[in-house]
């Protein structure tokens, strides 16, 4: 489903979506397209975004494809993981996907906000609901949680072999995130980490509804390209 929430803007040249509403509550944010790996791999790039947002720094990861998620406080930086906890204003946590869902969580009165790197394997370990469980810890109300849920491959396009299917059976998803066409299994990542996350008390989930894999052109996938790129999902808080 496609929430008509979010909008397409541009920081410089680059395009990405965002939720208004939430940015005007402080929470800065987007769900960038493919060309933003330039902000990645050029130091121009990199000074030119964080001008943008008048910001002092950037926290890209090694991720890892686990459940680690960072709390970036008292000049916290983690160097591996797979979510950042934002408390510390002007600092941009940065998720890079090409199929992998990312996934936006916050709480705005707080303010507070966590960015995570949602492949099969973190959802299955429940990563969202790890995050949101970190938030809570750090001072967030569980009632005042939200999530914005940004471009990954869609149930359309990610087909799964058994061993996938036994995983999230076993850590008590329903079977209302695979899709079967003929003998495959199709996964839905948003419909689990909806699932996980409406779990756990998260009653605002906006959906962006764009498939990695069937935007050609738009967004990286590693699904479609053997060797893709990457985009950049981004929050901080403003000043």
């Amino acid at each position: 489903m496609n929430d008509e929430e979010f909008e397409q803007r541009a920081v410089g040249p680059h395009p990405y979506f965002t939720l208004p509403p939430l940015v005007k509550k402080g929470i800065l944010h987007g769900f960038m397209t493919g060309a933003s790996d330039a902000i990645v791999s050029d130091a121009g790039e990199r000074e030119a975004f964080l001008r943008s947002w008048g910001a002092t720094e950037m926290i890209i990861m090694a991720q890892e494809h686990g459940d680690r998620v960072h709390a970036v406080e008292k000049g916290e930086r983690p160097p591996v993981g797979d979510g950042l906890i934002m408390i510390e204003k002007g600092v941009v946590g940065v998720i890079k996907t090409a199929d992998c869902l990312p996934v936006i969580l916050y709480e705005p009165d707080f303010p507070m906000a966590a960015i995570i790197h949602a492949g099969w394997r973190g959802t299955v370990k429940g990563i969202a609901a790890k995050a949101a469980r970190l938030m809570i810890g750090l001072g967030a109300r569980k009632n005042r949680i939200g999530a914005a849920i940004g471009p990954g491959i869609g149930a359309c396009c990610y087909e799964v072999h058994e061993d996938v299917v036994s995983e999230f059976r076993t850590a008590l998803f329903t079977e209302h995130i695979f899709a079967r066409k003929g003998g495959s299994f199709f996964l839905d990542l948003k419909k689990a980490n909806r699932e996980m996350m409406e779990r756990e008390g998260i009653g605002e989930i906006h959906d962006i509804g764009l498939c990695t894999a069937c935007s050609s052109g738009l967004f990286h996938s590693a699904r479609r390209d053997k060797h893709a790129g990457r985009q950049i999902n981004f929050v901080l808080l403003s000043g």
